[in-house]
């Protein structure tokens, strides 16, 4: 009974997966439930792509993608917002009540985009990685229209840096994490278990399981799985092997939404 709510569609500008490829996907592995999450990111900071979604145009095709597979998987109306903290007003606009479920992500910090390198100038490896959780802070202190952050760990992907440590081996780096943990729980907020970080290292998700395991103790317990996948083989990557290590971390629920609100499921 698996759930996988990061999944991007052809509205996604970097996806050319359709929406019917993605559910019959979802079905032939066995899903139960989806998140359709395509990427809308106001003011994004490379004008050499756009991830702006036609809100209406979008909806409708979840909606027929529903109507289709009434019956064989569940498919939630969602979306993958890159925030920013000049543009909440701006999201909240765009989001109103439309929404199933919304990834808060962050694909740019200080008006500099993360993937390009734009964001690494002038900074040293940790530099780069502690000036991004201060912007993630920031933002979750302020801003409350989401259900969960995506991928909070995603700067590791970025830099042209030799190796990709775990953040929580700097000790600012680690006060700032347990300071955002602590902000989202506090907000009844939850964390996304993107299992794309394997195709980073191998070994963890996006958080780490090292940051999980500090969201466990600290008393967190909504948490949603995702593969952001942007093509059909990726769809529920390594399922399996991440919810056995989250049952030894010791969660014991995932969590699906609708129309906003949590719904928990014993892992």
């Amino acid at each position: 009974m698996f759930f996988d709510y990061h999944l991007h569609s052809q509205f996604s500008a970097d996806s050319e997966m359709t929406m019917e490829e993605l559910c019959q996907t979802a079905v032939q592995k066995g899903l139960k439930e989806i998140a359709i999450t395509d990427h809308h990111d106001i003011d994004y900071q490379d004008n050499t792509i756009e991830f702006l979604i036609d809100k209406e145009k979008y909806l409708k095709a979840i909606e027929k993608m529903q109507k289709k597979y009434e019956g064989k998987l569940i498919i939630r109306k969602g979306i993958e917002m890159g925030l920013q903290s000049h543009i909440l007003t701006e999201c909240d606009q765009y989001l109103k009540d439309d929404f199933d479920f919304v990834i808060a992500s962050f694909h740019t910090a200080e008006k500099n985009d993360l993937y390009n390198g734009d964001f690494f100038s002038g900074y040293s490896q940790w530099e780069a990685y502690i000036q991004y959780l201060k912007t993630v802070l920031k933002v979750v202190k302020e801003y409350d229209n989401y259900n969960v952050i995506g991928h909070l760990d995603i700067i590791r992907r970025y830099g042209d840096f030799e190796k990709k440590p775990d953040l929580l081996e700097n000790e600012q780096a680690e006060n700032l994490i347990k300071e955002i943990l602590k902000t989202i729980i506090k907000k009844n907020k939850g964390l996304e278990v993107n299992t794309s970080g394997y195709r980073l290292d191998g070994q963890n998700p996006l958080p780490s399981f090292e940051i999980l395991k500090l969201y466990h103790q600290l008393g967190g317990e909504i948490l949603t799985l995702g593969s952001d996948s942007h093509k059909t083989e990726d769809i529920a990557q390594k399922f399996d092997y991440t919810i056995s290590q989250l049952r030894k971390i010791g969660f014991e629920k995932l969590t699906t939404f609708n129309k906003m609100k949590a719904e928990f499921h014993e892992l």
